[in-house]
């Protein structure tokens, strides 16, 4: 290997471990610096992920946060869409230190049959650590040293708190300097980093977006994309936000979990986030009739729920059948009518009750 080369890949060069007095970066005038063409990384996955940056994953327990970055890790080295986007095809390394072997084959076979990715599985590499996680410090020399000349793309750890080897993950000065080697294997690799951190305990939507990662609000400034993946009020379902230093930050939209893959869920508002802890959407049949303008069929009918209610087209479908069992709604033809009811209050007993209005009381039902 040249001495170049050697220089180039200089484990000490790390900030973490290299020496005080190692040499920085040379002054230059704005000019000199507007004369040395800078080639722009590769934008990875369409306006969200470029080479050589920071990208952090963070989101609640069982927000499938693995299931989600090796389903990136497959489009990506088989340049295969991903939540809807186009990627550029590139070499991936996924760094497992949660998941045993066995689990973590199953769920490659399983993501790759329900991707549609046909095997031998290509420009993919998986380094299973689990058991083996380190102070970040001993492992990077390692991961730059295994990484080589190998051409990555995008290397993938997960999780990072495994990383963090007893440190304190709310002090500022300790995060920053956990995760610059991060920022140094992007640096050195051009690889895209792509990390995934825990949220912190606590309801979620209360907080603003870029503060609901847990720890230091080092983790909010350091990466240079945070992708966060909340609960929305529909079960299994989850608002994607994102914001990018380096791109301007897509519409936060709707993901639905669906073993074992998540998928766009158009349908459904991002803006309504799940708020309150262990609570479901209380979705009526009231509400879904209260959508239903005589004459319409079902598809206007199901699109007026949609837009006024944020129903998902299952949970409509559940509450008409509902609405019909109920005897609210009945059909006459291919579109459907409301069945007024009027109170019945017997002054006798003090009971009232629903029964379905008479032809002269429905225009006051």
């Amino acid at each position: 290997m040249s001495t170049e080369a050697t220089n180039e890949w200089n484990t000490d060069a790390i900030p973490s471990l290299r020496q005080p007095e190692a040499e920085l970066p040379e002054i230059v005038s704005a000019e000199q610096f507007l004369d040395q063409p800078q080639e722009m990384p590769a934008e990875l996955v369409q306006g969200m992920i470029h080479q050589s940056t920071l990208t952090m994953f963070s989101g609640g327990s069982k927000s499938f946060k693995t299931f989600t970055l090796m389903d990136l890790g497959l489009s990506v080295s088989h340049g295969v869409q991903w939540w809807g986007k186009d990627v550029v095809l590139g070499r991936v390394l996924y760094l497992n230190f949660e998941i045993s072997a066995p689990f973590f084959q199953n769920r490659l076979l399983v993501l790759s049959d329900a991707k549609s990715v046909t095997r031998p599985l290509r420009n993919f590499d998986l380094w299973n650590l689990r058991g083996h996680a380190a102070d970040i410090k001993l492992l990077m020399p390692k991961i730059i040293e295994r990484c080589r000349g190998e051409g990555y793309a995008m290397i993938i750890f997960d999780p990072i708190y495994k990383l963090m080897n007893g440190r304190n993950e709310n002090a500022a000065g300790e995060m920053a300097e956990f995760l610059n080697p991060l920022e140094t294997l992007a640096e050195q690799t051009g690889a895209a980093v792509i990390y995934s951190h825990h949220f912190a305990k606590g309801l979620a939507s209360s907080k603003e977006q870029l503060d609901r990662a847990s720890g230091s609000g080092v983790f909010a400034r350091h990466a240079d994309g945070i992708i966060t993946i909340t609960p929305h009020e529909e079960e299994n379902a989850f608002v994607v936000e994102a914001t990018l230093r380096n791109l301007r930050a897509p519409a936060p939209f709707v993901m639905r979990w669906g073993y074992p893959l998540m998928k766009l869920a158009d349908e459904l508002d991002p803006k309504r986030l799940k708020s309150k802890v262990g609570a479901k959407a209380k979705y009526t049949v009231a509400a879904v009739v209260s959508c239903l303008t005589d004459g319409m069929t079902t598809g206007e009918w199901q699109a007026a729920a949609i837009k006024q209610e944020g129903f998902a087209a299952s949970t409509f479908a559940k509450l008409k059948n509902q609405a019909i069992a109920e005897d609210c709604v009945e059909a006459r033809g291919r579109t459907w009518f409301r069945k007024p009811k009027v109170h019945v209050f017997n002054p006798m007993t003090g009971e009232s009750k629903l029964r379905e209005a008479a032809p002269h009381e429905q225009k006051i039902a």
